[in-house]
């Protein structure tokens, strides 16, 4: 199931041909020399790196605020977490065509705008203001997984550390910055680095808010492979683009599980040494 699917696209990336033909043409390494030449890949590439670097970050951040508001059990806490669970329950196709109503030029958020008097904003035809649009997207429906990852991890926490964080006089921000997220350290190595491996693979979301517009302003790179492999019929260039993307998160997967290991070892060293 692994194994001879990425061999397959091993050797289509070698083929230039399209599904309909019977057999494909040896182009050998031409297909790579394309991918890392052409513009609309390296705008693509430019791209899901843009949205990484921004959408990670906001997304964490937002994501433990709000599980440190829900850390606690209470019946209007359960209340929110009914609200916040309900953009998983909703699908990409229905989430985008809510916030392409949301984001229109006569939707809500710009009838807002004009009551307060800042004018309309053009979010879906605007080079940087669609990739926000996508963003919003992207948090509103994936970030809500990570609140209830955090809120888990919080409410498994040992009581008694918290105990003694308030009986030695810590207030509630102390308590979150020193005690709450060095305790639960592990599950944001985890949600940072399925985000990152998320926001790697975004396409559902461009294809159905933006279509890769406008003049490419919000093309991914799962989204390229799939214009020039099912759209273009240009397979081998699409096989040899995934095989690239696929060495680049390999790559950054490999530094991540360096650094943590790194880590580790100095924890170990410390503890040697007491």
């Amino acid at each position: 199931f692994t194994v001879i699917p990425i061999g397959y696209v091993f050797y289509l990336s070698m083929h230039e041909g399209n599904f309909l033909q019977t057999s494909f043409n040896w182009v050998g390494l031409e297909n790579f020399k394309d991918v890392l030449t052409t513009p609309d890949f390296q705008r693509a590439f430019t791209n899901t790196f843009i949205y990484m670097i921004i959408e990670v970050p906001v997304s964490q951040i937002l994501a433990l605020f709000f599980a440190l508001l829900l850390k606690k059990k209470t019946k209007f806490n359960n209340f929110c977490e009914v609200i916040y669970f309900l953009p998983m329950l909703i699908s990409m196709v229905v989430a985008s065509v809510l916030i392409s109503y949301i984001l229109s030029n006569n939707g809500p958020l710009n009838l807002l705008f004009e009551t307060l008097g800042i004018g309309q904003i053009s979010w879906l035809n605007g080079n940087f203001t669609a990739k926000i649009a996508v963003m919003i997207l992207e948090i509103w429906k994936g970030g809500t997984f990570f609140i209830f990852v955090y809120m888990s991890a919080m409410r498994s926490l040992p009581v008694d550390c918290l105990e003694s964080a308030r009986i030695d006089g810590a207030n509630v921000v102390q308590e979150s910055l020193y005690v709450v997220l060095p305790l639960i350290r592990n599950a944001i190595i985890l949600c940072v680095t399925m985000n990152t491996i998320w926001q790697f693979q975004i396409f559902e979301s461009v294809y159905m808010l933006t279509n890769g517009g406008p003049l490419g302003a919000t093309q991914t790179v799962i989204y390229e492979i799939y214009q020039y492999s099912f759209k273009f019929y240009r397979v081998g260039i699409g096989a040899a683009a995934s095989l690239v993307f696929l060495i680049i998160i390999l790559l950054i997967y490999g530094i991540e599980n360096l650094l943590l290991r790194e880590k580790e070892d100095e924890k170990k060293l410390m503890r040697r040494r007491r």
